[in-house]
């Protein structure tokens, strides 16, 4: 899936929204709908459960950071 860089104004508007929010241009065309994720906002607010925080933590996978920066020497 295609990513778009959002910049901080846009960012602080859908921050006042929590539910989904039309996305539209100047002349009022429907360009798409933003829907929060709500386990990444909560996890950006930091309201993750411990419960939520055990299961990630218990989640396999992952790499370490020699692993990472070996991987990125490698990219150049």
């Amino acid at each position: 899936m295609p990513q778009l860089v959002v910049d901080a104004t846009l960012h602080e508007k859908l921050g006042l929204y929590p539910g989904p929010v039309r996305l539209v241009d100047a002349a009022g065309n429907v360009l798409g709908v933003f829907t929060p994720d709500p386990a990444a906002v909560a996890e950006l607010e930091g309201e993750l459960s411990e419960e939520e925080w055990a299961r990630r933590l218990a989640e396999p996978g992952g790499r370490t950071w020699p692993e990472i920066r070996a991987d990125l020497e490698k990219r150049g």
